[in-house]
């Protein structure tokens, strides 16, 4: 049986940096590129914004002109709805993390340490908009609830574990029950064997 304990916040951090930068390096070039002509024209000629007279500021006025408020914001909202899928999905898969979850050791289970469905997983991270309110308050409980719990875990009654690597699991034996080998018990010296006395009578104690 795997041995765990409550992963840190630190590595929950992390791991959540690590999965937030992946998601937006993979959407935010391709939604850059897909709604603004100013995108399009860094494609068709990338020479032009390298220039010693490129001015920055107007780059990104035009950028940000060329973007409907109604794009912009079904944008966002598509944003979302990739990232809401993509915790709760891998959350609730076999592996029960997210890849930045995977480099980090650490792992989304309920409170028996059992995987969670799908229904809980994307529970779990839609509570996380309660878990950013008022400065990430939601997120730092994590560093003071007895099992390191934000708020979201509270709500869905779930954990977030790591092997505990400092304890070693116990040897179990190949055969059927997995029961460990019992441990080996004193050694015993054979018992002593009584042979009979040479000459064929019954002979007395020494001294008779």
């Amino acid at each position: 049986m795997l041995q765990t304990r409550y992963a840190s916040f630190l590595k929950r951090f992390i791991a959540y940096l690590v999965d937030k930068l992946m998601l937006g390096l993979l959407l935010v070039p391709l939604i850059f590129l897909i709604i603004t002509d100013v995108g399009r024209s860094v494609v068709t000629n990338p020479w032009m914004y390298m220039d010693w007279d490129f001015d920055a500021p107007l780059f990104f006025k035009a950028l940000f002109s060329t973007i409907p408020v109604t794009l912009l914001v079904g944008y966002i909202l598509a944003y979302k709805l990739v990232c809401w899928l993509y915790f709760a999905l891998l959350e609730s898969s076999p592996r029960q993390a997210t890849l930045g979850k995977m480099l980090l050791g650490i792992f989304v289970a309920d409170e028996l340490g059992r995987r969670i469905s799908f229904r809980r997983a994307l529970g779990r991270n839609l509570a996380r908009i309660l878990s950013k309110l008022f400065c990430w308050l939601g997120y730092l409980m994590a560093l003071f609830t007895e099992r390191s719990q934000a708020l979201h875990d509270l709500l869905a009654s779930t954990l977030v574990l790591e092997p505990d690597r400092r304890m070693a699991p116990p040897l179990m034996a190949s055969i059927p029950g997995g029961q460990p080998p019992a441990a080996p018990g004193p050694v015993q010296a054979p018992p002593r064997q009584e042979f009979p006395p040479q000459g064929g009578g019954a002979q007395g104690p020494p001294g008779a």
